[in-house]
């Protein structure tokens, strides 16, 4: 039964999709569509939500490499339920999440070695780039964004 709940709510979470072009400005709940989580069951979730602001001289293919990486060694630690991998707008804003189970499979995918090391480069790739965290929660069939 677990298995089934938890199949359930990763496909729901690879249904979530950008409203609009926009949505590396907007809102984390603006930005995106979330309805396909409004009918699985959940108790709350863990919402990272990473903003930056690439450099002009980013190594897009180091950037690629070092995030390839670490998504492969964040699935493999489990409990990653979706992993939206933004595109910088032309001003070079982007805008990627990870929503979680829990906040400890994302704590525990954090200390891993190829998230440490995407972390290292952030300085040479970014010009300032900001972590939201959130608990998405449910109150009846309506999702609750509490950032934390």
């Amino acid at each position: 039964m677990y298995l089934d709940l938890r199949a359930d709510l990763y496909a729901a979470c690879q249904q979530i999709f950008t409203r609009h072009p926009y949505y590396v400005t907007q809102p984390i709940e603006d930005g995106f569509d979330w309805s396909s989580l409004s009918c699985c069951p959940f108790e709350r979730l863990y919402l990272i939500v990473f903003r930056s602001l690439r450099r002009p001289e980013a190594d897009l293919d180091l950037l690629r490499e070092h995030d390839d990486r670490a998504y492969e060694e964040a699935l493999i630690s489990g409990g990653l339920l979706r992993y939206f991998k933004g595109h910088a707008n032309e001003r070079g804003e982007c805008l990627s999440f990870c929503l979680w189970e829990t906040r400890e499979q994302a704590r525990e995918a954090a200390g891993a070695a190829s998230h440490r090391s995407a972390a290292e480069i952030s300085a040479k790739m970014y010009s300032s780039y900001v972590l939201e965290r959130y608990w998405l929660k449910k109150a009846g069939e309506n999702l609750v964004f509490e950032r934390i």
